[in-house]
């Protein structure tokens, strides 16, 4: 079964609840919808899949206008069916990766331990394409903060440190005929609210008083994480 008609499959099936969205996330259904957003370069250009460089970090926001995500092409395809269980919460299974070889995957870049975001003026969490001396391997997400490290071939799975859980996955739908790449939606468990509670003062100097809660729709473009951070820290 193609991803897209994976994806389009459970969006089918969440739209019997989408009246009640968190109804889904309490009964850990696969898929929380969010509005559909396609990913865009700067100028607002359709991204395709096979332009994105492999093991670069690249960040969009979705499905907040402050809600920072990795957006990654591995180096192997992300194999699906994986079926990740938080500590607290229900297990979900994972879709894989996305684009012709399965390797395209998107993360949501809040830690959910301490929540350690990456901003403008610096990020201490990032993907490793080299070895990080905190996790001992390369090819790993990990959050400098507190030392948690999270696997992106298998759903953000947490090798190490006190996260409690995977990041949250953000849904891709892939167009096989374009190569072009949409968000759709997050799986597994959210922390967007206590990000908000967390940082509201700083979201609103930032983003404008309310605008960090608008939601991300129509485009989402996305950059370097060399452009969108000023210092990232590693460990």
């Amino acid at each position: 079964m193609e991803r897209r008609e994976f994806v389009k499959l459970c969006m089918t099936a969440a739209t019997a609840v989408a009246a009640a969205p968190r109804v889904l996330a309490e009964t850990g259904g696969s898929l929380h919808t969010h509005e559909r957003a396609q990913l865009t370069d700067r100028q607002g250009r359709p991204l395709t899949a096979h332009a994105l460089r492999r093991q670069e970090t690249y960040v969009f926001n979705y499905p907040y206008a402050s809600t920072p995500c990795f957006l990654l092409r591995l180096k192997e395809p992300a194999p699906d069916g994986l079926e990740l269980k938080p500590k607290e919460g229900s297990p979900y299974t994972w879709p894989g990766g996305v684009g012709r070889d399965h390797s395209v995957v998107a993360f949501s870049a809040i830690c959910p331990h301490q929540l350690s975001f990456p901003s403008a003026v610096r990020s201490v969490i990032d993907y490793r394409r080299d070895k990080s001396q905190a996790a001992g391997r390369a090819g790993v997400i990990v959050c400098c903060a507190h030392g948690s490290v999270y696997d992106p071939t298998h759903g953000a799975r947490v090798l190490g440190g006190p996260a409690p859980q995977p990041l949250t996955t953000i849904a891709l739908e892939h167009d096989p005929r374009t190569d072009h790449l949409y968000a759709v939606g997050t799986m597994g468990i959210e922390v967007f609210d206590q990000f908000f509670s967390a940082y509201r003062k700083e979201l609103n100097q930032y983003y404008g008083r309310g605008a960090y809660r608008e939601p991300v729709s129509g485009k989402a473009p996305v950059e370097t994480m060399d452009r969108y951070t000023r210092n990232r820290i590693h460990c």
